[in-house]
């Protein structure tokens, strides 16, 4: 419990927690005080009302919008502004934020999001505790194998099994025999209803278009950029394959991706630290269960 007591999270939780009831109470007692009615606009209210509105911050930028608005345009906003605090207030004063689930997600979003911002200002990793969440995560940065290949494709609803099979055989000798490139191979055989090219895909994608027989078949092949494979069969016809470039999988070196792992295993931190946290201050709560 004293090492809880220590925590500086919780000191900053509390200390939120305080100042929110407070700003609740004096809001509250606001709507019946002589003030009440008195909405005090100021620049610097006009320019936070901007950004919340526009749902972007950048300060320097709407203080330059602001200056360049006409009279007409900025009492606009006044007013937009003068409406919301007034239709607020009136809101507080029938104490409609009592019981609402919408409101209450919203401040705990809140407080979760004050909560992740207090834990990444606790500084970055260092090298060795991205390498251990690399080493430890390294299946999730696993890079998948990929082939680049043009196919000439043969239709069986454009013809009959026999002359697929005798334009497969045919196209094949010459594409070979002139050394078709892989730029030209759309003046060959029939439209397909995918792609033409297929441009560092993985074994799935391949598969979903060929067919997981056809897709294996092209993977095991060697590139060569003069050479034409098939014919290989899909439940749409026949293929003739250009296959130009083919890499196995590997798991790549941290140094390739140490900004991506950097960033996972921020977020990771955070994430992790956040919900002790706030299991922490669970703890401080006593709970009682009313059996039915």
């Amino acid at each position: 419990m004293k090492q809880l007591l220590r925590q500086p999270l919780l000191h900053f939780l509390l200390i939120g927690g305080m100042l929110f009831l407070v700003f609740e109470l004096i809001s509250l007692k606001s709507a019946i005080a002589p003030d009440a009615k008195t909405i005090v606009i100021n620049h610097e209210a006009l320019l936070d009302f901007m950004q919340y509105r526009s749902q972007a911050f950048n300060r320097q930028y709407f203080s330059q919008q602001f200056d360049t608005m006409s009279p007409p345009d900025r009492q606009r906003l006044i007013d937009d502004l003068v409406r919301e605090e007034v239709l607020y207030r009136e809101a507080l004063a029938l104490r409609l934020n009592d019981n609402d689930y919408v409101i209450k997600r919203r401040l705990v979003q809140k407080l979760e999001f004050l909560t992740q911002g207090f834990i990444s200002a606790g500084g970055g990793l260092t090298e060795a505790e991205i390498k251990v969440y690399y080493n430890d995560h390294k299946n999730e940065y696993y890079a998948q194998p990929f082939v680049t290949f043009t196919h000439v494709f043969f239709d069986y609803e454009r013809h009959n099994r026999e002359q697929v099979r005798l334009l497969a055989e045919n196209t094949l000798r010459e594409l070979n025999g002139k050394q078709v490139a892989f730029a030209d191979s759309l003046q060959y055989g029939d439209r397909f209803l995918y792609h033409a090219n297929y441009v560092e895909r993985t074994p799935d994608f391949v598969a979903s278009h060929f067919g997981v027989a056809t897709a294996e078949a092209i993977f095991a092949l060697t590139p060569d950029d003069k050479h034409w494979y098939g014919p290989y069969e899909s439940s749409y016809g026949l293929h003739l394959i250009l296959l130009i470039k083919k890499e196995s999988g590997r798991f790549p070196e941290l140094a390739e991706i140490i900004e991506r792992v950097r960033d996972d295993a921020e977020q990771a931190r955070v994430r992790e630290k956040t919900e002790a946290a706030i299991n922490d201050i669970v703890k401080t709560y006593a709970v009682k269960i009313i059996p039915d």
